[in-house]
């Protein structure tokens, strides 16, 4: 378990990700590994990636998929024994920083589904908590064929 972030570590951001190191963040986090062909098709499908490499080892990634009006954003992740040290907030500022370079000509509308239990790191980021006054509570479905074999 990394105690503290050392100031000798060389710290690197990315705006890539290999389809290994988002399977080896996805397994970290409890979600699982996902099949590679996927995984390559959404990652050169996503508008931004940003990635944090400690002495070259992939800690950290998040993405951003857009089309003009709307981002949702996904898969932010962070080794489990480099949590809680910063690297997910400094992604998040690159992830806002872009969000706000494609918001002209009448913003854009960001939806993200948090983690249970970490919506309150997403706050400081300024999102709500749905539902409120005027927004329903977000939802999601998964859909999963069961292959024919």
């Amino acid at each position: 378990m990394v105690e503290k972030m050392c100031p000798l570590m060389n710290i690197t951001y990315t705006n890539e990700v290999s389809v290994e190191d988002y399977n080896i963040l996805c397994d970290s986090v409890g979600w699982g590994a996902r099949n590679c062909e996927k995984v390559r098709m959404a990652l050169d499908r996503s508008d931004f990636i940003i990635a944090t490499r400690i002495n070259g080892q992939t800690v950290g990634m998040a993405r951003v998929m857009q089309d003009g009006l709307q981002a949702i954003v996904m898969d932010v992740m962070v080794l489990p024994d480099y949590q809680r040290h910063g690297i997910g907030k400094t992604m998040m500022g690159h992830v806002m920083e872009y969000l706000k370079s494609i918001s002209y000509d009448g913003g854009i509308f960001v939806n993200l589904m948090s983690a249970k239990g970490k919506e309150e790191f997403y706050k400081q980021f300024g999102f709500i908590k749905r539902p409120t006054d005027d927004r329903g509570c977000g939802m999601a479905q998964w859909i999963k064929v069961e292959e024919v074999g």
